[in-house]
């Protein structure tokens, strides 16, 4: 594999071309907040959430036992207790008694996360929400996924969020945004800061980004021992920012290259392990499944997953675990999470989920070796 290099697990190339207009203000409508990151984003949405329960005096905001913990980061920088509910079996949504037996008039939002481009169940949370006569906010975690049309433009969720950062559907290095079904309370708005002035690297910086997304190239990176890539931690939310203006005049171009991508690696991935039996997230063939950013597979058993992930990972074909553990677990989070019933689902998903990349540099000899120790892992020795 030293000729044709190491597959990174996610990443398109960004454009420079940059566009007068954002075209995507139109396409998205709502109140738009546009800021530096996904994190920022959801950390307002919680903040305005708080807002509309004054009397409640130790705020809660629910979040999956299974995610990323800028999560976690969003609710300590928002100054709510984040409560971790468990996921459902085989499914990286939540389990909804587990979820029932959490809510309360302590808890302000619900993180309904978007997994890869899994959607949760919005129409079912928001029932559950009103029917137990509780003015609980929804907020919809779009990081991991971008919407193709205006169809799908989110409409169920009292506040929606994606990320523009590094890995996203629609990277830019940075950025984030935030729609909001009303305006954001006046005092919320207020913290946000003025954009610092980009960096004069920037430019040079997405140039580098592109570069190592060349299999040649991140076989550099990902055979360092001393890098640690994709390394899941805890990260502090520091402060909010504006979206920069270099950043905001590149999302128009980047946007229409995100919607000409074609999902076939897809199809060619559930051929062989759905009929190989081995692909146990069944949300995978319903509508819940949007353009994917990654290939999520959970294997049958954890062995199996460390069969198959070794194998890939020798060969250098983008194979990840996404999230090692459930959030109580990842290195940093300790104290700041707090697990009212143990998050067995969420264990077990962590320990035989891995993602299968499924960007443009998968080029047709990748695809076949990928497929070819799919093949093999169905009946490993």
């Amino acid at each position: 594999m030293i000729l044709r290099g190491d597959l990174p697990p996610v990443g398109h190339t960004i454009s420079l071309q940059a566009a007068p207009a954002n075209n995507l203000v139109e396409f998205l409508g709502g109140h738009q907040y546009w800021v530096d990151s996904g994190t920022s984003a959801l950390a307002l949405a919680i903040l305005d959430a708080k807002t509309h329960f004054p009397g409640v005096q130790q705020p809660r905001v629910i979040i999956p036992g299974y995610c990323c913990p800028d999560l976690v980061a969003a609710c300590v920088y928002a100054g709510v207790e984040a409560v971790a509910v468990d996921i459902g079996e085989h499914d990286p949504a939540y389990d909804i008694e587990c979820l029932r037996a959490q809510l309360d008039e302590r808890v302000v939002a619900v993180i309904a996360v978007n997994f890869l481009g899994i959607a949760e169940r919005l129409g079912e949370l928001r029932l559950l929400i009103d029917g137990l006569g509780l003015c609980t906010r929804l907020i919809e975690d779009n990081a991991q996924w971008f919407p193709v049309c205006e169809v799908d433009v989110p409409v169920a969720s009292d506040y929606t969020i994606f990320s523009f950062g590094r890995g996203k559907p629609l990277s830019l290095l940075g950025g984030g945004l935030l729609l909001a079904r009303a305006p954001l309370a006046e005092s919320v708005v207020k913290q946000i800061a003025v954009a610092d002035n980009p960096s004069r690297l920037l430019p040079l910086k997405i140039q580098a980004y592109n570069l190592l997304l060349t299999p040649q190239f991140y076989l550099l990176l990902n055979r360092n021992p001393f890098l640690h890539l994709g390394e899941t931690k805890y990260s502090a939310l520091e402060k909010i920012q504006a979206l920069d203006g270099f950043r905001y005049r590149l999302l128009s171009v980047n946007f229409e290259r995100y919607v000409a991508r074609k999902p076939e690696l897809k199809m060619h991935y559930d051929g062989v392990v759905l009929a190989n039996g081995f692909q146990q997230l069944a949300a995978l063939a319903t509508p819940r499944a949007r353009q994917l950013l990654r290939y999520p597979l959970l294997c049958s058993s954890a062995v199996h997953r460390d069969y198959l992930l070794a194998r890939l990972r020798k060969l250098g074909l983008g194979a990840t675990a996404m999230y090692p553990v459930a959030i109580d677990q990842i290195a940093g989070v300790g104290e700041r999470v707090y697990v009212p019933v143990a998050l067995v689902n969420a264990q077990k998903f962590a320990q035989q989920f891995i993602t299968l990349p499924i960007h443009e540099g998968v080029t047709q000899v990748y695809r076949e070796q990928i497929l070819a120790v799919l093949q093999q892992a169905a009946r490993p020795d």
